[in-house]
């Protein structure tokens, strides 16, 4: 089974509340470039204590989503696959075992929506 995702998975996820879709680049490339719809954006420098040590509430207060549970399906993205497979085999480690990445980034998904 494939730890990667495709862009019409991605696509798909805008109003999916079941999967939850981590952009895991810094706020500052997120306001110069914009986000996936339906990402929230935790930056790969914290997303291990954010997983880890983030209340349910606190999660729910900052995000607006359910914090997941070692079975909610993850699907990372960040600028071009580099830090969001760091980010799978992260969450992974700490028992994750629905995650997945997308290895087009951003940038792979502002060209795919130029074609679709």
């Amino acid at each position: 089974m494939s730890d990667e995702v495709t862009f019409d998975y991605v696509r798909s996820l805008k109003d999916n509340r079941q999967v939850l879709l981590i952009d895991v680049r810094n706020p500052s490339e997120l306001a110069q470039t914009g986000t996936i719809p339906g990402s929230i954006n935790i930056p790969l420098a914290t997303l291990e204590e954010t997983l880890q040590n983030t209340s349910d509430e606190q999660f729910r207060q900052v995000f607006r989503r359910e914090k997941p549970t070692n079975t909610t399906p993850l699907v990372f993205s960040c600028q071009s696959g580099r830090r969001s497979r760091a980010a799978l085999d992260l969450a992974k480690n700490l028992g994750y075992v629905n995650a997945k990445h997308f290895p087009g980034g951003w940038t792979g998904w502002v060209q795919q929506c130029k074609t679709n």
